[in-house]
């Protein structure tokens, strides 16, 4: 009775030319509203007599959930932020701390932070995973190309220092690492092998044709000094207008674009100074003779 006078009951169906209205059975809105009146609500009883709704329950005025939602076979509350001006990393880790320090749930009960925080943790551990197993699949296709585990060790490193300096780029700029920053690394890790090969190969190339160490690497470095040094400035004055544009969807493209111009711009440096240097003093330790 309360379920029908309250929620309504569906008794009959209307058909029209163009719709189906579904009839409901159910008190006036002004009954459902009144305390009072719900109260007074008769009920039938099994031996035929009416008695108020009052002598058979306590009814009491309170708020609660329009829906609730399971999961799991548990029920579940959505909390919805929107995070400004900051990484979404580091505003889940502060909220975890501030809530195991200053909150006390009741047994039974547990927090989770779900949506763009938790797409963002799958998209980096796949990302993570991939970055780590072609670091090795290049690792084996440098040592079968140079035929040595050292000159592939020396153009891995040009890696981290590339890496470094798309870090500092977006250090700087105040960015954080997330899925698209992680995205331009990956184009860096490709870019500053490629750069490295170039160099260590030519340099291998001229060794064998009979010139000592030191000039091998001098002539080396100026003969790829132009091709490498316009790939990387192309690319960087390709993505300079996406870097400088503070507009609708920047936050998507902007860390990609300074880690790029950080990164590339630490490659110039390294791959035209340190890199050569460091191919003659391993070169000097380990006696290498073509």
């Amino acid at each position: 009775m309360i379920e029908t006078a309250l929620n309504g009951l569906e008794v009959t169906d209307v058909y029209e030319a163009d719709r189906i209205t579904s009839i409901l059975l159910r008190l006036p809105d002004r009954y459902q509203k009144d305390e009072e009146a719900i109260e007074d609500s008769l009920i039938d009883t099994p031996d035929g007599q009416r008695i108020p709704l009052s002598h058979m329950a306590e009814i009491t005025k309170s708020e609660g959930p329009h829906t609730i939602f399971r999961e799991n076979l548990m029920r579940r509350k959505i909390i919805l932020c929107n995070v400004v001006n900051r990484d979404i990393g580091s505003f889940v880790k502060e909220a975890e701390e501030k809530m195991e320090r200053e909150v006390s749930l009741p047994k039974g009960y547990f927090v989770t932070f779900g949506g763009q925080f938790e797409s963002q943790q799958k998209a980096m551990k796949q990302l993570t995973l991939m970055l780590i197993v072609v670091s090795l699949i290049v690792f084996l296709v440098l040592f079968s190309s140079l035929g040595s585990i050292r000159q592939s060790l020396l153009i891995l490193i040009n890696v981290p220092m590339t890496l470094a300096g798309g870090v500092l780029a977006l250090f700087i700029s105040g960015q954080t690492l997330n899925v698209s920053s992680l995205i331009g690394f990956i184009a860096l890790f490709g870019i500053a092998l490629q750069n490295g090969i170039l160099l260590i190969g030519k340099i291998n190339d001229l060794r064998k044709e009979g010139l000592g160490l030191h000039e091998a690497v001098i002539q080396g470095s100026l003969t790829r000094l132009r091709p490498i040094l316009m790939t990387e400035l192309i690319l960087i004055l390709g993505v300079l207008p996406l870097a400088l544009g503070y507009t609708t969807g920047s936050e998507i493209h902007l860390p990609l674009a300074l880690v790029y111009i950080g990164g590339f711009i630490v490659a110039i440096f390294f791959e035209q100074i340190l890199l050569p240097i460091l191919y003659e003093l391993f070169a000097k330790i380990k006696k290498e003779n073509y």
